[in-house]
Order: structure tokens, then sequence, then C-alpha cells
């Protein structure tokens, strides 16, 4: 429903790819991240383009707007979840306080029952001489999913760990609910197919109440 001339936020942006495909639709976008090299790959990425998008280095819990700035607020490709209880809850105020009166919100999330149904405890993989492993596990009282990632070359061995929390859809419709979005519909996939528990994604839209 976006519409040439409208102002969105491109919430988590990463490399700007979606930030760059709404620009290409006339939209004015601001992509907000927190990683200064994908910040600045999406900014290497858009070289030379002077209509946008712009880009802001923050934290998506405190977002750097005057209240009312954007017609629309999108958090693609699950990059939420990721903070404790209060943070989560804290993100979605904030994208409440930056919408303008109705406007739209889009939430990609990943669906927990599919995510818990597929969970492999570990994987590895190589590729072109760069060991990749990857363990995880679902912890059931911190209702979270916690990744270690480990890269070994012959050079070093580096890891990460990745800790999402998993929200049922109930759960997320309250906390819209309690942060003033109202919830209008989930869909399970990016083309549009209906919510089951079988779903590949949980992506929820609504509006600032």
């Amino acid at each position: 429903g976006l519409a040439a001339g409208m102002r969105a936020l491109d919430l988590c942006c990463g490399s700007g790819r979606h930030a760059r495909a709404l620009t290409r639709r006339g939209i004015e976008v601001i992509g907000l991240d927190y990683s200064g090299p994908l910040l600045a790959a999406a900014k290497n990425a858009g070289a030379g383009v002077t209509e946008g998008p712009w880009y802001v280095r923050a934290d998506a819990r405190s977002l750097p707007f005057r209240d009312g700035s954007f017609d629309a607020v999108l958090n693609l490709f699950t990059s939420f979840g990721y903070f404790e209880h209060g943070g989560n809850c804290g993100m979605l105020s904030g994208i409440a306080r930056v919408l303008r009166q109705s406007g739209s919100f889009l939430i990609d999330y990943l669906n927990p029952p599919r995510v818990l149904e597929e969970l492999v405890p570990e994987s590895e993989k190589e590729l072109d001489g760069t060991v990749v492993r990857e363990c995880r596990r679902h912890d059931p009282e911190t209702c979270r999913v916690e990744k270690t990632i480990t890269i070994r070359s012959c050079e070093c061995e580096r890891e990460f760990r990745e800790s999402v929390r998993l929200y049922s859809l109930e759960e997320m419709t309250a906390m819209l609910d309690g942060a003033g979005l109202a919830f209008e519909g989930v869909d399970g996939s990016t083309g549009g197919e209906p919510y089951s528990v079988h779903s590949p994604r949980m992506i929820l839209r609504g509006r600032k109440r």
C-alpha cells in the first residue's frame, strides 16, 4: 500500500537490499542498523545515487527520530527477538512512536512452531577450505533458540553466538497491543499464503492505533 513520496523506515536494514528496492519505487527510505560493516556495505552499494536511501547507525530500542516521522516501518528477515523481553517490547513501542497516525507496520518474523519442528542440533559445511559448524538448541525456560557458529580455516578459528526469543502469534499480538499498534493480519509467507503452525514465516501487519 505504499506510494511514491511516502517515507518509510527500514528497521534493521542490514546491507540495504530492501531499502534500495523501496527507493526504486519512489519511496523516501531511511535504513537503520547497529552494524557498522553492514551499513558500510549498504552505502557502497548505493554509491553515486543522490535520492537515497539514507542510513543511520543506532540501537533499534532507541530510535533517533521525532514522533510521527514515518508513514511505514518495516522490520524484515527475522530482525526481531534478539533482545531480552523488555527490549523487544521497547522496540515495538519505538515503532509506534515514530509512526504517523494510522501509519502502517510490517514485521517479518520467524514462525516458532516451524523452527522447533525443523531444528537441526548440529550441521557443518565447507566452502573454499573454510569449515562452518553450527550448533543449535532450544531453551524451554527462556523460550530462546541459541546458536553457536564456529568458522575454522587454516589461519584461525572464530566463534559467534546468536540468540533469538521465540514468541507465539498470541504473544506477539498482545505485545503489539501493549505498544499501541493495532494488529490487522498475519501471513505465512512473503507470497501471502494463510498463516498456520507449519508456515515458513509469521509476517505481522497492522497500523498505529
